[in-house]
């Protein structure tokens, strides 16, 4: 099992200041609740579940990223959540997106951004609310827990001692036993049907 050390979110993360390209906006003729060959771009906003994505625009339209962490920074259910974006997307309304800086990691994978998302989430969560939200001026300042490599300088750590090795590892065990585990419950739910219409 490796050491946990605490790293503070703003010295491994940049801000994106992602802004919209056109410059009117009709949220009726301008966004989509589905992904089209025209509204090709998700969008993040105040949104709890669907990856933090409730409308899809023009990638034409905005500034888009990608390799990004979303942070949702207001709405009464959906404050503090933080969701892990590969793909190219942009920011529409209360959130916004984090990216490492290239000199803590440049080759990030999405296993990397699943670890990081889950642990950011972990540390701000419960810590921000409608009445508090969570802005990058005071998200940049929370501390998260992070593995670090063996033999690392135990005062001394930097982020270069940050294993981004066993992030990788352990998001994708974790990502096989989510699969196993619906698997599994796939397989009771037909032994459970079958049972029933045997004995109806």
């Amino acid at each position: 099992e490796p050491v946990f050390k605490e790293f503070k979110v703003g010295e491994l993360f940049d801000k994106l200041n992602l802004k919209r390209i056109k410059p009117t906006f009709d949220k009726r003729s301008d966004l989509s609740k589905v992904q089209t060959e025209e509204f090709d771009l998700p969008l993040v906003n105040a949104k709890a579940g669907s990856n933090g994505i409730m409308y899809y625009g023009r990638s034409g339209d905005w500034e888009s990223d990608t390799m990004t962490i979303d942070i949702v920074n207001d709405g009464a259910v959906s404050t503090g959540m933080v969701y892990a974006q590969p793909q190219e997307t942009g920011t529409l309304y209360n959130a916004y997106q984090i990216k490492l800086k290239s000199d803590v990691l440049s080759d990030v994978i999405v296993e990397h951004l699943l670890f990081l998302a889950t642990t950011i989430q972990k540390s701000i969560q419960l810590k921000f609310n409608y009445s508090n939200k969570a802005v990058w001026a005071k998200v940049q300042n929370e501390l998260i827990q992070l593995p670090v490599k063996p033999g690392m300088d135990e005062v001394n750590y930097t982020e270069a001692d940050i294993d981004w090795d066993y992030m990788a590892s352990y998001a994708r065990v974790m990502e096989k036993q989510v699969i196993a585990d619906v698997v599994d419950y796939k397989n009771e739910v037909i032994a459970m049907t079958k049972e029933l219409v045997h004995t109806s």
